[in-house]
């Protein structure tokens, strides 16, 4: 596995493997219609939009050459939220997601590592708590189609 810092040439890759991974991730989770409305172009546009903020980084992950999934982390101050985890169908359950998590921990070990994940799915929930992640009382609501409380 390698983690690479996406570059501004990296723009297409980040759009459209943030986009499948997502739509994969939570098809039986988020409405029809809002997933569709998901697309690489949105995606490509979000990377580009941030990549001029310093507090915003990508990263994107290969697997023996082919990019397996996008990380999208956002800086605070002392903070370093995983804003994007997402990982291709056919990459998850190999580990990747916990060799990230723990290179990013090294990344950033002078931050404190937030995130926030759906209330309803278990399997992300499992797999942070896995990592050392730990929830907390803190809840929002989200709008995908419909509303959903993270955690």
């Amino acid at each position: 596995m390698n983690m690479i810092e996406a570059t501004r040439d990296d723009a297409e890759i980040v759009g459209n493997v943030h986009s499948l991974a997502w739509k994969q991730a939570y098809k039986d989770i988020f409405p029809t219609e809002y997933i569709v409305a998901d697309t690489s172009v949105k995606r490509k546009q979000e990377f580009i939009e941030s990549f001029s903020k310093d507090s915003c980084k990508y990263y994107l992950v290969y697997e023996n050459s082919y990019c397996a999934g996008v990380v999208k982390v956002i800086l605070d101050n002392s903070m370093c939220e995983i804003s994007s985890i997402y990982f291709l169908q056919e990459f998850r359950n190999k580990g990747l997601g916990t060799e990230v998590i723990t290179q990013l921990k090294e990344i950033y070990k002078d931050y404190r590592m937030v995130l926030w994940t759906l209330e309803i799915n278990t399997s992300a929930r499992k797999f942070y708590e896995k990592n050392g992640f730990v929830v907390t009382a803190n809840r929002r609501s989200i709008h995908r189609g419909k509303e959903f409380v993270q955690v």
